[in-house]
């Protein structure tokens, strides 16, 4: 959990089966003046790759692609101290101070190396595969 300063929701996310789909959305977002909130970034935790935009109620809408999977049987929690992400995620909606502080947590997570996991970010999605196989059949 990671505190907000708000006693309201933050934001929710919603998971997309394509790292184009969520490039795409990124650039149909930013043809709106002040509709990203969050640039295009990897978290720390889940190495989600997303964008957050404003939403017209106030809270943020993360957009995003291949997060983590775990298993509960074996999952053992942790602690992360690189802050809440590897890169991007500029914070365009904050002042340049806290933008500055979040800045040098990812450049500092850089400058040592920090990294996904190999083949993290490939989550299978059967809703795509099944859309695919609907085109691929259409045209025979």
């Amino acid at each position: 959990m990671v505190g907000s300063g708000k006693q309201s929701l933050h934001h929710f996310m919603v998971e997309v089966c394509s790292l184009d789909d969520v490039g795409q959305g990124y650039d149909l977002a930013q043809l709106e003046d002040g509709r990203v909130a969050y640039t295009l970034g990897r978290h720390t935790n889940d190495y989600m790759t997303s964008f957050y935009s404003h939403s017209p109620s106030g809270f943020f809408v993360e957009y995003g692609w291949g997060g983590r999977v775990i298993d509960p049987a074996t999952w053992q929690p942790h602690e992360t101290h690189d802050g809440p992400s590897l890169w991007g995620h500029e914070r365009l909606y904050m002042a340049p101070e806290q933008r500055a502080r979040l800045r040098e947590m990812r450049l500092s997570a850089a400058a040592r190396g920090v990294r996904a996991p190999m083949g993290m970010g490939m989550p299978d999605c059967p809703w795509l595969h099944a859309v695919i196989a609907r085109e691929c059949s259409i045209g025979q």
